[in-house]
């Protein structure tokens, strides 16, 4: 396993320092701003996460790039993987337009995705000195079983579920903002009916926080931000998911940013995640309850 992790992480400084150099080869592409950034996270059962973002301004165009890649392993379950690739497009100072496309593994199925989001700055419509922002999006998640969960899975279960999404974030002043989201699930055909049966020999072996078995029906968060300093900035947010399975899922996470020069930042977080058991048919305990604490460490570049 720690070989596992050690090449997972040299594959992400490689990917780090091959994109970097190319900017710095061509500094034609990037005109504006580029920022990267990578992330280590830790958790119970021996949890270990990696992740990697970039977001470039191409040329003189109001569009932005988008880059990450994540990977993450803890013990009793598969590696997740997952690669993301996005358009950001300041479309006017009212609106602006997003999309991602990301494909994912954990074991058990690969997931194709395809996500877009409208922001509408709505204080550009009176005029307001604090910032008033609308987020209208939707998401599409096709799941497929992997080949090796195939035989696990009665019918080769494959379905779609979809996102649809609203927020909405508010600066009270200007170093203190409030925001909230929610998201809708719907599914192509009656996974509630059947997961429970079919998933589980999985879930019962599933001790991943990442695992994308959750089968949400609907996720509400909201939080704080404050900056109490020009170069410090905190967050404080919670949220509450409920799922197909009956199960309650919660966290509340608090984070601290870090500008520590003009070029450098860092950043941590620590997130407290709970979940309520998942419960079969015949009242047993097809999944343990959790109440489990993970951290997160980042450091930023930006030129």
């Amino acid at each position: 396993m720690r070989r596992t992790i050690r090449t997972q992480i040299s594959k992400l400084l490689h990917l780090h320092c091959k994109i970097t150099a190319l900017f710095l080869a061509f500094p034609s592409l990037v005109l504006a701003d580029a920022d990267t950034a990578l992330t280590f996270g830790s958790g119970p059962n021996d949890y270990r996460s990696y992740a990697f973002k970039a977001n470039v301004d191409l040329f003189d165009l109001p569009v932005q790039l988008n880059l990450d890649q994540f990977l993450a392993k803890s013990t009793g379950s598969s590696d997740m993987k997952q690669s993301g690739l996005g358009l950001t497009w300041d479309v006017t100072d009212l609106l602006s337009a997003e999309y991602r496309y990301s494909t994912t593994n954990d074991g058990t199925f690969d997931v194709i995705g395809n996500e877009g989001e409208l922001t509408f700055n709505l204080d550009e419509i009176w005029q307001g000195d604090l910032q008033t922002a609308l987020n209208i999006g939707y998401g599409t998640f096709d799941f497929t079983p992997t080949a090796i969960a195939r035989p696990k899975l009665a019918n080769k279960l494959s379905f779609t579920q979809d996102r649809n999404s609203i927020g909405l974030s508010q600066d009270i002043t200007s170093s203190f903002s409030i925001f909230a989201l929610h998201s809708q699930y719907t599914y192509d055909r009656n996974v509630k009916s059947t997961a429970l049966a079919i998933l589980h020999p999985i879930l019962n072996s599933s001790k991943a926080a990442f695992t994308l078995l959750s089968f949400p029906d609907q996720t509400s968060t909201w939080g704080i931000g404050w900056k109490p300093m020009e170069k410090l900035g905190l967050d404080l947010s919670t949220g509450r998911t409920s799922t197909l399975l009956q199960q309650r899922q919660k966290n509340t996470r608090l984070g601290m940013d870090y500008q520590f020069t003009d070029t450098l930042n860092i950043a941590a977080a620590v997130t407290r995640a709970s979940a309520t058991a998942v419960v079969n048919a015949n009242g047993k305990i097809a999944q343990q309850a959790s109440n489990d604490t993970y951290t997160e460490f980042t450091l930023g570049w930006s030129f």
